[in-house]
């Protein structure tokens, strides 16, 4: 099972690095899809950024509790975006990472309130 959550952490944190890299670089399908919601290139960067730095936080464990927690907060806002420019397809499968970082970030707290706990009993 840790295997596989490790597996899923790396998975998650580079597809949101990758996200955040086309949103930083103004790939123009991203730029033009943002811009009908009004962002402009620099809330569009901005929004990269955040996403780059949520996956980079994702992959270092000790930060990956907050990493998680941004990575599933940009991924959700993408697909509320898609769902509401009409592709509810694309939505529900940019829900998965949502989900999936969810699990992480659970998972992660659990672990720290365990070493926590354990040294509390010590």
């Amino acid at each position: 099972m840790k295997n596989t959550i490790t597996i899923v952490t790396v998975l998650i944190g580079l597809l949101s690095i990758a996200a955040g890299a086309a949103k930083i670089a103004l790939v123009p399908e991203e730029a033009a899809f943002l811009a009908q919601f009004g962002f402009t290139n620099a809330l569009t960067m901005s929004f990269g950024a955040v996403q780059f730095v949520g996956g980079l936080l994702l992959l270092i464990p000790l930060s990956r509790f907050y990493g998680a927690l941004i990575v599933a907060t940009g991924f959700a806002l993408s697909a509320a975006l898609l769902l509401v420019a009409g592709n509810a397809a694309f939505a529900g499968v940019s829900l998965v990472p949502v989900i999936l970082a969810g699990l992480i970030a659970y998972q992660s707290y659990m672990a720290r309130s365990t070493i926590s706990h354990s040294k509390e009993d010590a």
